[in-house]
């Protein structure tokens, strides 16, 4: 929460368009204006989605199997995900957004909030359309920014940025220095009645259709409820919306990393699998990824939650999802430990009768690393752990090296043998093997 003294601060929102199509389209410039759609791990739905396919219609989410025929007819471009590609695109936005503000907040992988009271700067949509044609002409990614007292307008800014052609992907709420304050307020009076509720941010799918139902078909008209109101129908989280909307700051930028509760590695396969040791092969790579994040976030687990699922749209009331927990005895991130505990869960799962399309592990009860702790229940000894503690490092140092797996543990396919989406792109930004090659 914010402080009375921050009355004045001012946020950015950055909005990356369509970002995975946009990542894709860089090294593909043929693709700009044409209809892409990007695909899920091993190509089982719809993950996003370029304008031109929004515009037939194609909904967010949908299974690959269901559309396919319609995207074939659409002559649509299909993408596997490439999630390092868009990983690597997503630092380096957050990297030319840290040398434009102090404060920045990595909201989500195409999202961050910039806070701008200390900057000293006298036309917010000047700035924001250099920081705009900046991060396109270094990185070639369309964004969208939105500037305002508040984030929840900001990200109301963000958007109506992006949808409004002519404002050339800036708005700003606040008013520059050869403004009158009155037309920024005037600014924030239309976009809220021009926002729909369903679109604030903090207002949920499940809450938006109550408060319709109630009259409420606006930002603007949430805007105008009492305080006492939100707070006994919205909860306390609602009333901060509420405020916001006003242009009372209830949220400042969080610039300091939160750890996280759960980690998790979830795939669907490429085909349905029965074989058991085609899905320890699976649950193995897909632990041995857990751990590495584990690691790149100096965190440990205490437990594994281990899942096999059929497929959901075509078993229909045979769908079976079944799923463990496995406690370790000793808290750890070493590939070696999980992976133990992971094909001891899946080994009480395992149904020979049945054939799976998804699954995947969850590491639970995280804590920092340097708090581990001897557990009198394990048979390891200190110098045990830090001889673990170093080799795992040794391997993740050869693996980031090299860009690949080169060293992994037997039970996990070679990464040839691993189930992946037929349509990926080349790994243009994080492999010296993938780089694009020109001709001169």
């Amino acid at each position: 929460m914010l402080s009375k003294s921050s009355a004045k601060s001012i946020f950015a929102l950055v909005d990356c368009d369509n970002f995975f199509v946009s990542c894709e389209r860089v090294f593909r410039p043929d693709l700009w204006n044409k209809p892409v759609v990007v695909l899920s791990n091993n190509d089982g739905c719809i993950v996003a989605r370029s304008n031109e396919v929004k515009a037939f219609g194609i909904p967010m989410g949908v299974p690959y199997f269901k559309v396919r025929d319609l995207l074939h007819d659409y002559k649509v471009t299909l993408f596997s995900g490439n999630f390092a590609l868009y990983g690597d695109f997503s630092q380096r936005v957050v990297g030319l957004l840290e040398a434009a503000s102090p404060r920045v907040e990595v909201y989500s992988v195409d999202e961050s909030f910039l806070e701008l009271s200390s900057l000293g700067i006298s036309d917010y949509t000047a700035w924001a359309l250099d920081l705009r044609q900046k991060i396109w002409q270094w990185l070639g990614v369309p964004v969208s920014i939105g500037v305002a007292p508040t984030k929840t307008l900001a990200k109301a800014a963000a958007e109506h940025a992006k949808h409004t052609p002519s404002l050339g992907g800036a708005y700003s709420l606040v008013a520059d220095a050869t403004q009158h304050g009155a037309a920024s307020e005037a600014r924030r009076l239309q976009l809220l009645k021009d926002t729909p509720l369903k679109s604030v941010w903090g207002v949920g799918w499940r809450t938006a259709p109550t408060l319709s139902d109630r009259g409420l078909k606006t930002a603007y008209d949430l805007s105008l409820v009492s305080d006492a109101w939100a707070k006994q129908r919205l909860t306390i989280r609602g009333l901060n919306t509420v405020r916001e909307l006003r242009g009372e700051p209830c949220y400042e930028v969080e610039d300091v990393h939160k750890p996280q509760q759960s980690l998790a590695v979830t795939r669907t396969f490429a085909h349905r699998v029965r074989a058991q040791h085609e899905l320890e092969g699976l649950i193995a790579s897909f632990t041995a990824r857990v751990a590495g994040k584990l690691r790149k976030y100096q965190q440990i687990t205490g437990a594994l939650a281990v899942f096999i699922a059929g497929d959901r749209h075509r078993d229909g009331d045979n769908y079976r999802r079944v799923s463990t927990l496995v406690p370790l005895l000793q808290a750890s991130n070493d590939t070696a430990a999980l992976l133990q505990a992971a094909l001891q869960g899946l080994t009480q799962l395992y149904d020979p009768d049945f054939t799976y399309r998804r699954g995947g592990v969850i590491a639970l009860d995280l804590a920092p690393e340097n708090a581990q702790q001897l557990s009198w229940l394990s048979s390891e000894t200190p110098v045990r752990l830090d001889e673990r503690k170093e080799l795992m490092q040794a391997v993740d140092a050869l693996n980031t090296k090299y860009h690949t797996r080169l060293v992994y543990h037997a039970v996990e396919p070679a990464a040839s043998e691993m189930l992946q989406g037929t349509r990926r792109s080349h790994a243009y930004t994080t492999s010296w093997q993938e780089l694009p090659r020109v001709n001169a």
